[in-house]
């Protein structure tokens, strides 16, 4: 807009300047400004130049994207019942900001920075006092924040801001694309396809919802067996990373796409690295999507005080977490019916802990189904009616090695997409049930049960 403007002001200005050559403008008086009329209208065209914020800087294209969500979330433990107000879950307000720019038919490079707000992570609530409050039992903490394993913020001020990308990138038609800095790795969001539309109701990563409650015991307490209060996401996740690979500081390389198929592949500190399939195309009237992939990690960095001596390791003292993780979505385009599954193993190598009291985890796994329709109805956009089941085994035995149990999530969902307004509306129940074991015997439980709506606007 503003590079028209200056475009017709400099036509204004020939055209101006040929008129009074011509002879068709009167000597300047009073409404000469000083000095040519000309150079006067150049002096004010070069000032609104220098002031004008520019897109980019006229060699690097860059977008502004993001959107922001919100949710209203109702819970009963079978203790105590409430009513949250927050954000995250599935997805938290998020914006950023990319950059691409042209260096010749062929090659192409770019930037990505992305930043997530949490305001009240669903994620890090509780039961507890200030349990609404990023979950912070302690109230919220001035200054910054404190991101767990599965990604969800555990302390920090409501102005809380989470660096996701800060990423550059070399890209050729023919070679492939090379990215480094902080963010996703190969096999991030690589359990989370998904055709249907399920956006923020639903995702195989459930401990983003309720990760921060703790589960209920018998009577009026909470079951905390080894003297420890278990929490939903310590029964998902086993205290270990979630299966939607967190970001990292990486190198990856990508493989051009080649009949829907590509390769991502990435290292990453500390002692890191994974490789992962992907694939996305339509035959005889079905969408399929799907991937595959394999991670290691090493970081299991030993607590202050500890040294070689004190811990049963592998050659590097550390303990080895090694996965195989992915998922699928396919949906008949005619219908909008789909059908989407998630799944992923994981073992361990090496001793956690001390020699004292040291053990090496249990292999883990877990697998997540949902299916549904997906159909615009109304006019609006889409209406998405979905049911979800998904078992999580072995995941409490993380703190004490005489613990184990496991999890299971069952829910239902509608998300109602408004196209004109870029804007999704949902709402979902979720139940979660756990059989936790100490040396083998049964530790009572109660369920939890949620009623979540949420909103996203994109922009």
């Amino acid at each position: 807009m503003i590079g028209g403007l200056l475009k017709t002001a400099s036509l204004a200005a020939i055209a101006a300047t040929a008129f009074a050559i011509s002879g068709g403008l009167a000597p300047a008086n009073a409404a000469d400004l000083g000095g040519n009329c000309c150079a006067d209208l150049e002096e004010r065209i070069a000032e609104l130049e220098a002031t004008t914020v520019r897109k980019g800087n006229r060699k690097v294209s860059v977008t502004l994207s993001g959107y922001v969500s919100h949710h209203i979330m109702h819970w009963d433990d079978g203790i105590r019942s409430d009513t949250y107000i927050g954000d995250g879950g599935n997805y938290g307000s998020r914006f950023r900001f990319r950059g691409d720019a042209k260096i010749s038919p062929t090659l192409t490079a770019g930037f990505l920075y992305e930043w997530q707000a949490n305001a009240n992570q669903l994620g890090s609530m509780n039961q507890g006092n200030f349990g609404d409050d990023l979950g912070a039992t302690g109230g919220a903490v001035a200054g910054g924040c404190s991101v767990a394993a599965n990604g969800s913020v555990t302390t920090g001020s409501p102005g809380c801001i989470v660096l996701r990308d800060s990423t550059v990138w070399l890209k050729h038609s023919h070679w492939g694309m090379v990215k480094v800095g902080h963010g996703s790795t190969a096999t991030d969001n690589l359990v989370l396809i998904d055709l249907g539309g399920m956006s923020g109701a639903s995702t195989p990563d459930v401990a983003l919802y309720t990760g921060g409650f703790r589960i209920g015991g018998p009577g009026a307490v909470y079951a905390n067996p080894g003297g420890t209060n278990i929490t939903w996401g310590s029964a998902i996740l086993g205290g270990f990373e979630s299966w939607d690979t967190n970001r990292r500081n990486h190198v990856l390389y990508e493989t051009p796409t080649h009949f829907g198929f590509s390769l991502q592949t990435a290292i990453a500190e500390d002692n890191f690295w994974d490789i992962a399939l992907r694939y996305a195309g339509e035959h005889h009237g079905f969408r399929a999507a799907f991937g595959i992939g394999y991670r290691e990690n090493s970081e299991f960095n030993l607590p202050a005080g500890f040294t070689g001596t004190d811990v049963i390791c592998d050659t590097n003292c550390n303990l080895t977490e090694k996965s195989v993780l992915g998922s699928a979505s396919v949906l008949h385009v005619a219908t909008g019916l789909f059908l989407t599954g998630a799944a992923g193993v994981r073992e361990f190598d090496g001793i956690l802990g001390t020699s004292a009291t040291g053990y090496t985890p249990a292999d883990q796994g877990f697998w997540y189904l949902a299916g549904g329709i997906a159909r615009n109805h109304f006019g609006y956009g889409n209406t998405v009616l979905f049911a979800e089941y998904s078992q999580h085994d072995d995941f409490v035995n993380f703190a004490d090695a005489d613990l184990s149990g496991d999890a299971t999530v069952w829910g239902l969902g509608v998300v109602q997409y408004i196209d004109a307004a870029a804007m999704e509306l949902f709402l979902t129940y979720k139940n979660y049930s756990a059989d936790i074991r100490e040396l083998g015997v049964n530790a009572p439980t109660k369920d939890l049960d949620v009623v979540i709506g949420g909103v996203r606007v994109s922009f």
